[in-house]
């Protein structure tokens, strides 16, 4: 007999309010794997391909840092390919998703997106998508509406960076993307750009899965 009245309760198994859209926060990327490996971006099967369309992704987890949605999570997809084609001749997708990884380097390290110096760009310059695991950066959030019977759930609306109102900067500098020890601070709600991020490393406190959603 399987007596299931007196198992503990799981204080994280318990459902969240969405966190209000255009709330300004920072958080972790955790890179949560995938099915396929896409060599244009590294070595590594970190995309999920749609098995109806031309839609690949990156499948990304972020844990937020500080403030009233600590370690609260969020579960986003950055889009790299699709169907519909840009004045560029990639897929409208792929632009969205390559501006978008360029955004997080950009509020990771506390760049300019404007900046073109030789170090800006050294940091931008990627081995593949396997160094934004563990990186830090700052983001609004969004709501996307749910579908065929999901629930709405919470989002990047969009990246921030040095030049964007609201831009929260790290608590510590970083050099460019590498694996490195993991920052354990708590962001404030510090103003002031700097080069901040933590590439490769996720801290285990973020890897914890019972954290908020």
């Amino acid at each position: 007999m399987l007596n299931l009245n007196n198992v503990p309760d799981d204080d994280n198994n318990r459902e969240f309010d969405l966190i209000p859209d255009g709330t300004v926060v920072r958080a972790f990327i955790k890179l949560e794997g995938g099915s396929t490996e896409l060599p244009e971006y590294g070595a590594g099967s970190f995309f999920e391909v749609s098995q109806q369309t031309n839609a690949k992704w990156l499948p990304i987890e972020l844990t937020i840092i500080g403030g009233n949605f600590d370690k609260r999570k969020i579960w986003h997809r950055i889009f790299v390919d699709g169907t519909k084609m840009g004045a560029s001749g990639m897929p409208i997708a792929k632009e969205i998703g390559l501006r978008t990884m360029k955004s997080i380097i950009d509020s990771a390290f506390g760049l300019d997106p404007k900046d073109q110096s030789e170090a800006s760009q050294q940091k931008r310059n990627l081995q593949g998508v396997n160094q934004l695991n563990g990186m830090e950066f700052c983001f609004k959030v969004g709501i996307e509406k749910g579908t065929n019977g999901y629930a709405d759930k919470n989002k990047i609306k969009v990246v921030l960076t040095p030049d964007m109102n609201g831009f929260i900067a790290g608590s510590a500098t970083q050099s460019a993307p590498a694996s490195a020890p993991p920052m354990q601070q708590p962001v404030a709600t510090q103003t002031a750009p700097q080069q901040t991020a933590t590439a490769g490393v996720v801290p285990p406190w973020a890897s914890n899965p019972g954290a908020g959603q």
